[in-house]
């Protein structure tokens, strides 16, 4: 499934190739359905699709019509106790006789000409939707002149949104005599106007925005009592409306998965969803909080979580038995699933340099996705995260190694002396507390267990929001260009030579056309590339392709340079500046950084600060290359590369990333 399901009960969907109507949603896993037979089974979510146009039978599809949450699950609700009268007349052969259509008016105390009437509009829609009440043509319309409209509209606005307060009885005299006036000085042969009632003018003023009426009567700051708090949030009416994402370090000191010997706290990404309070991804890193670890826990966030719990699924298993017994017990035999994802319609983040720079902003605005920050000294605006992030840190409090809150709490506890857990552990860990205990205990504020309140507003909607059906499930290439996307990048010219970045030159076939090229639109100007690196390894960068959208890998123009990420190169230089180095090329920066390393590996990790930078070497190395991506070897540094454009054949494009 690749694109957006609106799942509604009684409309048709296909199933590897064969039309099938839906009959119950459970859970965001399976799915009740009945095929054209009329056999019932149920099937994997992910299996469902849209009805291809030409296989349906969608002949004058109805407009969706704008109503709002109560009408609309007072018309659904209809729908659906009509469609189950028709089940049987549509999905049986023979169903629409004569005698069938009578039986079914009979138990529903109507007509047998409803019955045909609802068979038409079911025919023409092809989906329950047809079956859902028209509104009527003037609801929701004033039957009141135009010029008796604007009178009313002048009055609230100048006589009652005011600071002096004055009643509403008392403005009602004073429209009153402002359509006296009117009908005294209007045209012979013109109407009147009529007087609007009181109880309807008192509806006209109910309508005004609460928060207007009261920042213009009472005050902004008696305006700003009215600000959601606790629970409640401004436009989080359904899942993934707003979602929150920070930062924290973890009250927890780890160890490294050499010498098993304590090497520092980490940092935790975390992005939940406001409307459900559901945790929709994480990033765990030992590196301070950056623009990549944004764009990791929010990619991670976006997409399907199906294959990446898969590697986790035995251990997480266990480690939820034993959470569950230690926290109060549960089913022994859940199984666990991870049912979250999707783009987001707002992110909602603090002023953080790394939440306010290009990457973030340009990934986000790419994908349609808004972004917002906190309003300066309004806390409330961040308390959903922040409070799960305080959640998260009490029950972290009882792991060993755990450095509590602070040092008066931690006593004489021996952090580092009980340090146990690595950072894969504590991934795992986390990832076990949150699928097998908090997305499963009922939160206080929503009366529901997160998990629940996810499906319900994807399923079955709420009173302020009709279902939204499940998200867009990103797979294969979308996947991968959404990670690279998220990767941090940098903007620069392409030269005879390549590439040049941060002391490193990049070079490939895949460059050769764009060589010296001019902006399209100032000719004057060199055009201005954009190069997405990942800083895990930055031997490598990706290079778009503005004129055909796709990213291509690039590699370092010295063949046998290491795997080194940003950080290794930052403490490379600072290595280089304290022992009078010279780094004038990537010859001089790969020397450096392995006798850098040769001296870090004397040391045999006897200091905290060299067991920690070799973790983090580790952590770091496990980047791969994005699927769909091939990487090319760049030319040697031969006589003929100094030149390597000059006998340019056929480009051969690596595996496109969509």
């Amino acid at each position: 499934m690749t694109e957006q399901l609106r799942l509604k009960v009684g409309e048709w969907y296909e199933h590897h190739g064969e039309r099938v109507r839906l009959v119950r949603t459970p859970n965001l896993t399976e799915v009740q359905v009945r095929d054209e037979r009329g056999d019932l089974r149920t099937v994997p979510l992910f299996a469902l699709g849209p009805v291809k146009q030409e296989a349906s039978n969608v002949n004058a599809a109805r407009p969706s019509r704008p109503l709002d949450s109560r009408a609309h699950a007072q018309a659904l609700a209809g729908a659906e106790e009509r469609m189950a009268v028709l089940e049987s007349l549509v999905a049986l052969p023979g169903g629409r006789a004569s005698e069938r259509v009578a039986e079914a008016a009979k138990r529903c105390e109507v007509h047998p000409s409803t019955i045909y009437r609802w068979l038409a509009a079911y025919d023409r829609s092809g989906s329950m939707e047809g079956l859902l009440r028209q509104p009527r043509q003037d609801q929701g319309k004033s039957r009141l002149p135009q010029a008796v409209e604007e009178l009313m509209d002048r009055v609230i606005e100048t006589k009652y949104l005011v600071p002096e307060r004055p009643s509403l009885s008392s403005v009602y005299v004073l429209l009153r005599g402002e359509i006296e006036r009117a009908n005294r000085t209007h045209a012979a042969g013109e109407p009147e106007l009529p007087t609007p009632s009181y109880e309807t003018f008192r509806r006209r003023i109910g309508a005004v925005e609460q928060r207007k009426r009261v920042s213009r009567r009472y005050g902004h700051r008696a305006a700003e009592a009215l600000d959601p708090i606790l629970g409640h949030y401004p436009g989080a009416t359904y899942p993934l409306a707003v979602v929150q994402i920070d930062h924290t370090p973890i009250d927890l000191e780890l160890v490294d998965s050499i010498y098993r010997r304590p090497i520092g706290r980490p940092w935790l990404t975390l992005v939940m969803d406001v409307f459900s309070r559901a945790v929709l991804g994480f990033y765990i890193s030992f590196d301070a909080p950056n623009a990549f670890s944004a764009g990791m826990a929010l990619t991670h966030a976006i997409l399907p979580k199906e294959i990446w719990l898969a590697g986790h699924q035995q251990v997480i298993s266990g480690l939820v038995k034993n959470l569950r017994d230690e926290l109060g017990g549960g089913d022994p035999d859940l199984q666990l699933s991870w049912p979250c994802w999707g783009k987001p319609v707002l992110v909602k983040m603090d002023n953080a340099r790394e939440f306010r720079g290009k990457t973030l902003e340009r990934a986000l605005r790419w994908h349609g996705i808004d972004r917002e920050f906190r309003p300066v000294k309004k806390p409330r605006y961040g308390g959903h995260v922040e409070r799960l992030l305080g959640t998260f840190a009490r029950e972290i409090q009882t792991l060993p190694g755990t450095t509590f809150s602070n040092p008066r709490a931690r006593g004489d506890y021996d952090s580092e002396g009980k340090a146990a857990l690595t950072l894969e552990a504590f991934e795992t860990w986390l990832t076990a507390y949150i699928l097998g205990i908090y997305h499963c205990r009922i939160h206080e504020s929503l009366g529901k267990t997160p998990l629940q309140m996810w499906e319900d507003g994807l399923l079955i909607g709420t009173d302020d929001h009709p279902p939204t059906g499940v998200p867009e499930r990103l797979g294969g290439d979308a996947a991968n260009r959404l990670k690279m996307d998220f990767l941090p990048f940098f903007e620069g010219t392409v030269q005879r030579a390549g590439i040049r970045h941060d002391g490193l030159t990049y070079r490939s076939d895949v460059l050769r056309r764009h060589v010296g090229a001019r902006h399209p639109d100032y000719p004057s100007r060199a055009r201005v590339f954009q190069v997405s690196y990942d800083p895990r390894d930055i031997s490598g960068v990706y290079f778009l392709d503005p004129d055909i959208n796709r990213y291509f890998e690039v590699r370092c123009v010295q063949a046998n340079f290491p795997s080194m990420s940003v950080w290794e190169l930052k403490a490379t230089r600072r290595f280089a500046k304290s022992q009078n180095i010279r780094l004038d090329n990537e010859i001089a920066i790969m020397n450096a950084y392995r006798l850098m390393q040769r001296l870090v590996d004397s040391e045999k990790a006897e200091t905290k600060s060299i067991r920690a930078g070799a973790e983090k070497k580790r952590q770091r190395a496990k980047v791969e290359t994005p699927a769909g991506v091939e990487r090319m070897r760049a030319p040697s540094l031969s006589r003929s590369a100094l030149n390597p454009f000059q006998h340019v054949g056929e480009i051969k494009p690596f595996d496109e990333v969509e």
